[in-house]
């Protein structure tokens, strides 16, 4: 017998996508973040979406973000970029981590490194607890912590080749990310973009026109009279976020008193002699820190630190005083307040890069949260109604990803042994978030980390900065009993020559970037 419920089979059919399609995209703003979007979208849409690029040459980039992190290679694999072509446009190097100096105390050193351990010793207890449990034997010369993972070994001898996908094989257990002009690559991204049908229009904004009912943006325009339409917009202005903290008024969470530093001077240098190193190097100063990014052509150079603990002249003389090769130009300085829009998508307003916030490139992350942001859309992309509950989902996940890496970033500064400065005694006795404060409580209680699996960083990243800067916990994981100190030292060993033997078999850094991805002149 027939059911007399039955449901009409085209009932719960969805529209077809094609009625509600998004028609036109336009970016404004280019650089880095405006470029990428450019690329991102147009490998990711459909051809017969409509996509444009407003850029005027008459207004200056940022430029600061030279260096990046390993899942930039996520978004070169998306847009089908070509390493070799990308790195040698770009006059671009390898990078196997970051190298802090005088974080902890003053003469301190360690790599915040790319990779997993070399060598897990048990599947229940991580490698840091046997680490720790081997110092209890007291051998001489016993290896650091950072002695167990491949990137620092390959670091340390300037060596550098991209490691293998057999993961389990310690000579493979490290990734890499890249440094590089950051000009050169917004314009290597433009040609790939204008290849794949996005064009770009030059011109400066002078306003922004909205719908009276949605409250959408409708159109931006030009100094000229021009006007360009679009049905969403990617909001890539830079500081001046001329949609999304313009004309829609999306309020500032200002995170300064969790990260004094208000300023940068960024200048840059030639080449200094010796080897190619494959890292970036963070150097602490009495006030802030400075970024020392090797490329194949120059070095890019920078000082972060805080007006309220330093003047700009003075800060200018210690970047200029400590540049390992003569400068190129005169510093330029960039001010920023420390902070986001609340959040960064906004009725059919996308905010990408220093638009929607900016966060000291101490870890790299600026060009990440670009990266990010745009994943999040296309996996989030919406119709023209620019549904709600699409903008709710993007704007929780974004925002957690910068409470994440704001408070590993926090932890540099406060988990500090210094108090040879007003500077660092500020940031050690400061009020931090506490988000931050439960995960060193849990940290320092048994060296046990608790963050989440979508953190950004997760063990590798906050153990090499934890013990680092001379966080130890106050004991090993319970199930560590079940090997001798002496024991465990024996395996310590062991693993910090592997790494060494195998980085040993790696060609130099600057070799490999010869052979590999030689920029023209």
């Amino acid at each position: 017998m027939r059911c007399m419920t039955q449901i009409a089979a085209d009932e719960y059919l969805p529209d077809n996508p094609a009625d509600v399609r998004v028609r036109k995209v336009l970016v404004v703003g280019g650089g880095s973040s405006g470029w990428m979007a450019a690329t991102m979208l147009a490998t990711a849409l459909s051809k017969d979406i409509a996509i444009e690029l407003v850029e005027s040459d008459a207004i200056g980039i940022v430029g600061v973000g030279e260096a990046t992190i390993p899942p930039m290679q996520k978004f070169n694999r998306f847009v089908k970029l070509d390493e070799r072509a990308f790195m040698a446009d770009t006059q671009g190097t390898f990078k196997l981590g970051i190298e802090f100096h005088n974080w902890g105390r003053v003469g301190d050193k360690y790599l915040h490194q790319f990779g997993m351990v070399g060598r897990e010793m048990d599947a229940l207890v991580k490698l840091h607890h046997w680490w720790l449990l081997g110092r209890l034997a007291g051998e001489a010369d016993y290896p650091e912590y950072q002695d167990l993972f491949m990137a620092r070994a390959a670091a340390r001898e300037d060596r550098f080749m991209p490691s293998g996908s057999q993961k389990q094989q310690l000579a493979n257990r490290y990734t890499h990310a890249y440094h590089f002009d950051a000009h050169l690559y917004a314009g290597h991204l433009r040609k790939i973009a204008e290849s794949r049908g996005v064009q770009r229009t030059e011109g400066r904004i002078v306003d922004a026109e909205r719908d009276g009912e949605s409250g959408f943006v409708s159109a931006v325009v030009l100094e000229d009279g021009r006007k360009l339409d679009a049905d969403l917009f990617i909001d890539c202005s830079g500081f001046r976020s001329l949609l999304l903290g313009g004309a829609l008024q999306e309020p500032f969470d200002d995170y300064s008193k969790y990260i004094p530093s208000d300023r940068a001077l960024a200048v840059p240098s030639k080449r200094a002699g010796g080897p190619l190193k494959p890292y970036t190097q963070g150097i602490a100063h009495d006030v802030g820190w400075q970024w020392r990014i090797p490329l194949q052509h120059r070095t890019g150079n920078g000082h972060v630190f805080a007006s309220a603990f330093s003047t700009e002249s003075e800060a200018e003389q210690r970047l200029l005083a400590t540049l390992d090769a003569e400068a190129l130009d005169t510093p330029r300085l960039i001010k920023f307040t420390t902070g986001r829009r609340k959040r960064t998508w906004v009725k059919n307003v996308v905010g990408l890069g220093l638009s929607t916030g900016f966060l000291e490139p101490l870890e790299s992350t600026s060009i990440h949260f670009v990266q990010s942001s745009l994943e999040r859309l296309v996996e989030y992309f919406p119709t023209r109604a620019m549904d709600p509950a699409l903008a709710d989902a993007f704007n929780r996940r974004t925002e957690q990803e910068w409470l994440d890496v704001r408070d590993f970033i926090i932890a540099h500064y406060h988990l500090t042994e210094r108090d040879d400065s007003e500077f660092w005694r500020y940031t050690r006795n400061m009020e931090i978030p506490d988000s931050l404060k439960h995960t060193i409580e849990v940290w320092r209680a048994r060296g046990i980390l608790d963050i989440s699996g979508g953190h950004l960083f997760q063990l590798g990243s906050w153990s090499s900065v934890l013990i680092g800067q001379r966080v130890m916990p106050g004991g090993v994981h319970a199930l560590a009993d079940r090997a001798t100190p002496d024991h465990a030292a024996q395996e310590i060993r062991k693993i910090a020559a592997e790494c060494r033997q195998a980085a040993s078999r790696m060609p130099l850094h600057a070799d490999f970037v010869t052979d590999y991805c030689r920029a023209t002149a």
